[in-house]
């Protein structure tokens, strides 16, 4: 009978897919609807998209499963909490190779070579075990330089074999601690140290299982406790100090979160967990939920960044390549905290399991496939800037023979909105599709000509007012245009002929004020853009175009004496716009520098364009090229983020392509971004032809972009939306 009802459900399902019909939701099937069945219009004729209650889902059917598991949250906290190392999701790896050596392995230059070449990836961590009776400082000191030559981060699982935690206390290591309090100090480069691990099992001389009087979990705390201590100590500043619990506790007084050191001592929180399946005679195929799921109940009370700092799955007893992908899939949701993968490759059949990342082909795809749901993890330095990483010769020689891996991004999964709109907006500047004897301006006329080529109503009208010739009751006319069309105005409000220093000495105070008052007398919700690409060397307050008095900590200040100007006056009918341009140009730019800080701002944006061949300077670029860095550098700031000036020349390549593969990456690779605000105005001799109709494949490619989206709505309160847009497998869908 359940099988009799899935057919008629997936053939009653399949005659809906059509463009702009509508059908009750079947929540046995799509979890992107909600748990009792509702309207859903379905906008893409392949199926692909549905708009569920004015929310857009998408909908990817999982080829290896007919399946789909409900969405649950057991978490006692979804907040994603990434510490201060790495921006995004990371990736790591114990590189022990896929061969049982005659010696212990170890992550030397060849295999993390090896590694990255079977996953096609960077590695973020590399992972390494030193014990204490075997492996001295120098010894250790070796493999840190080949995480440093890699550009990856250092772990280190230290582990005091054969020491009790009570011998910690008694000092009986501390000769040996000493040697990497003074070593640590002296690399300089940040480490991340993971002592007592796994102390609730009973299989190493630390834990509390295998001797509960001298590892008692208080004991087990305290040791902990003393070693961070000895490095505070010796003034090492350069460790971050891990904390692991096992999966499952094994032995008399073991829990999973007893030996917890406290909040102070510790900077990451981890556990360890492995799929055994049929390899071992007590052990039976478990899913990455039955592993890990109690284990990360428990230790969610702790509010700090959380990572599965080992794990690996047997191919005995079940399929490896499934369970790496059901993995993937339910971590959004099932386990939204966890913040980075560090997997145990080794072969190991005889004494435990073939724990290699490659035992097979499938199992390698499910990780590479799994891994392309977020981009490559950065490092943050201590500025709070991003540090790219470095490859070596021998990676990069491995990789160009085997890694077919695509750029990806964000793996942010937290959209902010703002209290504006209620889902992704559009806008633009609408200049015309001719080239005027005048500059063009948003007028009634051009407004309704822009609308009617694409079909959808303007959210944002845009505008530029420039203080040397556009006076407030000039601008107060296009306002009223825009209210008129029910659209909110967002005006980029260029200081020209002033800078930085001039703003601040006061020099365009008369002009502020009257901005001021008749924006507080006009009343309605604007978005004021002012100082916008000052990272560039084109306007008189860009930080390229005269670095001293355009300083970028002039222009940050600038823009905050605008916004107190404001203040003063009362007005709070205003939402302030920070723009950083795609790209640095001139001496003392930087993408961020500018940034006035999170008080100041209500909305981040970027400016970019793809110029083609336009310009003899310029190549095709694709809209990955032309936003990404700046779309990283960006994302440290919690403010909503969109595109405020875009668009692409016809020239050196295909524009309707350009804007189709735009919005196919958009909401996996820029997930972040919540509005797009399309530069439409013809500048053929001086830029490139940046209307949105140069072709009838152009405004098609538009047009259907658009249609996945369902209309923004004001929402008109002050409280901030944060909708999750949730990577999965099967599905991408926003609740």
């Amino acid at each position: 009978m359940k099988m009799f009802m899935k057919l008629v459900n997936a053939l009653t399902v399949a005659g809906l897919f059509v463009t702009g019909s509508y059908a009750k939701c079947l929540s046995e099937e799509f979890l992107c609807c909600s748990g009792s069945n509702v309207e859903v219009q379905y906008t893409d004729n392949n199926g692909s998209w549905g708009i569920e209650n004015g929310i857009r889902c998408l909908i990817k059917q999982d080829e290896s499963s007919n399946e789909v598991v409900q969405p649950t949250n057991q978490s006692s906290s979804t907040d994603v909490i990434y510490g201060d190392t790495f921006d995004s999701m990371f990736f790591g790896a114990w590189v022990g190779g896929d061969e049982v050596l005659p010696e212990y392995p170890q992550p030397n230059a060849k295999n993390v070579a090896a590694f990255e070449a079977v996953q096609g990836r960077h590695l973020d961590i590399i992972h390494h075990f030193v014990i204490w009776q075997y492996n001295d400082w120098e010894w250790t000191r070796n493999y840190l330089d080949v995480a440093k030559a890699n550009g990856s981060l250092m772990m280190i699982t230290w582990m005091p074999t054969p020491y009790t935690a009570q011998d910690i206390l008694d000092g009986k290591g501390d000769e040996y601690i000493d040697t990497f309090v003074k070593g640590i100090k002296s690399y300089g480069e940040e480490i991340w140290l993971r002592p007592l691990h796994e102390s609730n099992g009973d299989w190493y001389t630390w834990c509390t299982g295998k001797d509960n009087i001298n590892n008692a979990e208080e004991k087990v705390a305290a040791a902990f406790r003393y070693l961070v201590k000895k490095f505070r100590e010796g003034n090492v500043t350069n460790v971050k100090w891990v904390w692991t619990t096992n999966n499952g506790n094994s032995g008399e007084g073991t829990t999973l979160t007893g030996s917890y050191p406290g909040d102070d001592f510790v900077d990451y929180i981890s556990i360890d967990g492995y799929n055994f399946g049929t390899a071992q005679s007590w052990s039976s195929w478990s899913t990455f939920e039955e592993v890990f799921r109690d284990a990360y109940d428990a230790i969610s009370k702790f509010q700090k960044p959380m990572f599965i700092a080992e794990f690996s799955s047997s191919e005995l007893g079940g399929n490896k390549a499934e369970w790496i992908s059901e993995m993937f899939r339910i971590l959004p949701e099932r386990f939204p905290r966890i913040i980075g993968l560090v997997w145990f490759s080794e072969s190991k059949p005889d004494n435990e399991g073939d724990w290699a990342i490659n035992t097979s082909e499938a199992a390698v795809e499910a990780w590479k496939k799994g891994m392309n749901a977020y981009p490559q993890a950065n490092r943050k330095n201590s500025n709070n800037s991003i540090e790219k990483p470095v490859e070596t010769n021998e990676v990069a020689a491995f990789k160009s023979v085997s890694s077919d891996v695509a750029p990806v991004s964000s793996a942010t999964t937290s959209v902010i909105m703002g209290d504006t709109f209620d889902s992704m907006f559009f806008g633009a500047w609408v200049g015309g599709d001719e080239v005027l004897p005048e500059y063009p301006q948003p007028n009634a006329k051009n407004v309704a000509a822009f609308e009617a080529v694409q079909g959808r109503h303007l959210d944002i009208i845009h505008h530029f007012v420039i203080w040397q010739y556009n006076d407030w009751e000039w601008t107060r006319n296009y306002l009223d245009v825009a209210k008129a069309n029910g659209s909110l105005m967002m005006i980029t409000w260029m200081p020209t002929p002033y800078t930085a220093q001039d703003i601040l000495d006061g020099k365009g105070d008369e002009y502020i004020d009257t901005f001021v008052k008749g924006i507080k007398s006009y009343g309605e919700e604007i978005w004021l853009r002012p100082l916008h690409e000052s990272n560039g060397d084109w306007y008189t307050w860009c930080t390229g175009k005269d670095n001293i008095n355009n300083a970028e900590e002039k222009v940050a200040a600038a823009f905050r004496y605008l916004v107190k100007k404001f203040r003063e006056g009362n007005v709070n009918n205003v939402k302030w716009v920070w723009t950083t341009n795609n790209g640095n140009s001139g001496e003392g730019t930087t993408l961020t520098g500018s940034y006035p800080g999170d008080d100041f701002v209500d909305y981040i944006s970027i400016d970019g364009y793809n110029f083609g061949t336009a310009q003899s300077w310029s190549s095709w670029s694709t809209f990955e090229e032309v936003f990404r860095d700046a779309y990283d550098a960006i994302s440290k700031f919690q403010k909503p983020m969109f595109i405020a000036e875009f668009s692409s020349s016809e020239l050196g390549g295909n524009k309707a392509e350009w804007i189709s593969e735009m919005f196919r990456i958009l909401p996996e690779r820029f997930p972040r971004i919540i509005g797009l605000v399309w530069f439409s105005e013809s500048k053929p001799d001086n830029e490139g032809d940046w209307a949105i109709n140069t072709s009838e494949a152009a405004v098609e490619a538009w047009k259907k972009g658009m249609s996945v989206y369902p209309p923004a709505k004001r929402i008109g309160s002050s409280e901030t939306q944060n909708i999750n847009f949730h990577i999965k497998t099967q599905y991408i869908c926003t609740d």
